[in-house]
This record gives C-alpha cells, sequence and structure tokens, in this order.
C-alpha cells in the first residue's frame, strides 16, 4: 500500500475513534445529569395506596378534611295543610236548678156560721128572698127576710156584725157571691140582734140559684 494511501486511512481512522469518544463522553455526561437529578429529588414517587400517611407536624394543626360536596337538592314542597274547623264546645250538660221546697199553704181557716138576717135595701120585689137562697146554699140559717128601714147608708150590699160573730161574718163573705163588704155594726145605727144582718142593694146579682 502506498504511503500516501497509509495516512489517509490513519487521518479517518483517528476522526472516528474521536468521533465514538465525543459520544461516548456525551451519553456519560446524560446519564451522569440524570443521576444527579435523581439524587436531588429523592427516590421515585411510590403507590399512594401502599405509602402511610405521614404524621402530622407537631404544633401544627391538621386541618380537617372536607367532605365531599353532595349535589344540593331542590327543596320538596310539602302539601299545604288544609285547615279543619274545630267544632264548637259540646256545652256543658246544665243541672235542672234546684227550687226551693214550696212552703205549705196555711191551713184554711175554719168556717163558722151564725143565723142571718136577710134586708131589701131596693125597690126590686123579690130580690131579698133569692139572696136568702143564696145564703142557705153557702150553710147559713137565714132568720128571717124582710126590708132595710134603717137611715145609715148602705151604698153595696154589705154584711153588719158584732164582734163574737166576725169570722161568721167572713165566712158569709166568702161564700155567697154579691156580697161586698163586712162592717161592724158597733159603727152603725143599726139596732142590735144576736144575728148577722145582710143589706143587699140593687146590685145584687140575682136570678140561677149557684
Amino acid at each position: 500500500m502506498p504511503s500516501g494511501s497509509h495516512d489517509t486511512f490513519r487521518h479517518r481512522e483517528g476522526d472516528r475513534l474521536r468521533m465514538a469518544a465525543a459520544t461516548a463522553v456525551a451519553v456519560l455526561a446524560v446519564l451522569a445529569g440524570i443521576l444527579l437529578v435523581n439524587l436531588f429529588n429523592g427516590p421515585p414517587d411510590s403507590d399512594p395506596d401502599d405509602a402511610a400517611p405521614a404524621p402530622p407536624a407537631v404544633g401544627t394543626p391538621s386541618r380537617p378534611s372536607t367532605p365531599p360536596q353532595t349535589p344540593s337538592r331542590s327543596p320538596t314542597r310539602s302539601p299545604t295543610p288544609t285547615a279543619v274547623p274545630t267544632p264548637p264546645p259540646s256545652p256543658m250538660p246544665q243541672s235542672a236548678p234546684v227550687e226551693p221546697p214550696t212552703a205549705a199553704p196555711p191551713p184554711a181557716a175554719p168556717r163558722v156560721f151564725a143565723p142571718v138576717v136577710v134586708l131589701n135595701n131596693s125597690r126590686l120585689k123579690g130580690l131579698a128572698d133569692d139572696a136568702a137562697d143564696r145564703v142557705e146554699a153557702a150553710g147559713f140559717r137565714v132568720e128571717r127576710v124582710g126590708n132595710y128601714l134603717s137611715r145609715y147608708n148602705v151604698p153595696v150590699s154589705t154584711v153588719f156584725y158584732d164582734p163574737e160573730d166576725a169570722d161568721a161574718a167572713r165566712t158569709l163573705l166568702e161564700t155567697v157571691p154579691g156580697v161586698e163588704r163586712m162592717v161592724p155594726r158597733e159603727e152603725t145605727r143599726i139596732i142590735e140582734t144576736d144575728t148577722l144582718i145582710l143589706v143587699i142593694t140593687r146590685d145584687f146579682p140575682a136570678g140561677d140559684q149557684p
């Protein structure tokens, strides 16, 4: 081989070796850089499921975990309750008022009778006889019948009596219709007798017997 070709071959082989060495140096530099980066940044991240949670630092309050947000729901409207009318309270049964015991009426006074003289102080004939019939129907005994001749004015049918015959005069006043009043004889000028004196006027009811 000629010497010139040999030198050229050597020159080319030297260039190749230098390029290979430069490439190796570059690769080593890259690997060294990666190694340095890994050393400064720590080991690669482990699986979060396998890693235990780091304890909180002393004196630093742990931040509570935020609960997951539940999607808000629109409030459901409850049906409006219908007002039910309250029935009025039933009235309490009222007890019947207790009536005070009715006092028994006083016993009726016993009827007292006495003989009666019937005198007519009117111009109506037969009026004294009608009055005498009514007096006897009431239970009295009629002594006689006649006309009234005294000056003592008798405006209505009246029975005159002595004090001892007051009860009999009251009985005659209450039982014979038409007799309107009773007067003590001592207040009049009528002569004294032992009987009741009934003086009737024209207003005394005559006709049918009671």
